[in-house]
């Protein structure tokens, strides 16, 4: 079996277990060995430990950042800016992924953009998302959601009601007239489900600024 043979019909994305099974399958025993010998050989490319893709002219698509986001680093759900970008709540293009997991905050530098993860509490991870199906599928959050995992993970917290205006649409570059779109239910039961006296507060100043503006 051709070494093309052997990585025919695998996704960009590989699992490290996925490679493994399959040169177990093709009868190898140093399969650490072949690995190397196939990063060396231009047919795949390390992401980090047990994590490869294709090389470009193996795959028939890009990999996914999203998809890897998602699965590189343990379970984990794209939110944060990318998707307050993409929602039009932020004007900023970004051009890097940002995921929520359980595990510590950390990052990794990719052939096809960066990945940040921030670290929530496990129950909090994938409330409030969706299953995105174009393959390879990925996890991501409803705007509320990620609106409100950008806060959790935000240190600052304004003093006084006064700051709130500023650090909403300045600090964060907010869009005023996108925010006054959310769904403000949706927004205080996953409040409720944060547990958050910080969350708890802001979802409360956004009902009262918007509230005043009916």
């Amino acid at each position: 079996m051709t070494d093309l043979e052997l990585l025919a019909g695998l996704e960009p994305e590989i699992p490290g277990w996925v490679l493994q099974n399959r040169l177990r399958e093709a009868g190898y025993v140093n399969i650490w060995q072949k690995i190397e010998g196939l990063i060396s050989a231009g047919y795949m490319e390390r992401l980090k430990k047990n994590w490869y893709c294709l090389a470009p002219l193996l795959r028939k698509r890009e990999p996914s950042l999203r998809y890897l986001a998602c699965n590189i680093n343990g379970p984990a759900a794209v939110s944060g800016g990318l998707v307050l970008f993409e929602a039009g709540l932020i004007p900023d293009a970004v051009v890097s992924v940002t995921a929520v997991s359980s595990r510590r905050s950390s990052s990794l530098d990719t052939p096809y953009g960066s990945i940040h993860w921030q670290r929530l509490p496990a129950y909090l991870v994938f409330r409030g998302t969706y299953r995105v199906t174009d393959p390879p599928g990925y996890i991501t959050a409803v705007r509320e959601k990620a609106l409100l995992d950008l806060l959790y993970t935000t240190r600052y917290t304004p003093p006084n009601y006064s700051l709130w205006k500023d650090f909403f649409f300045e600090d964060l570059r907010i869009d005023e007239d996108e925010a006054a779109g959310l769904d403000f239910v949706l927004l205080e039961e996953l409040a409720i489900i944060f547990g958050s006296p910080k969350i708890t507060k802001h979802v409360q100043w956004f009902r009262k600024y918007f509230g005043a503006r009916d």
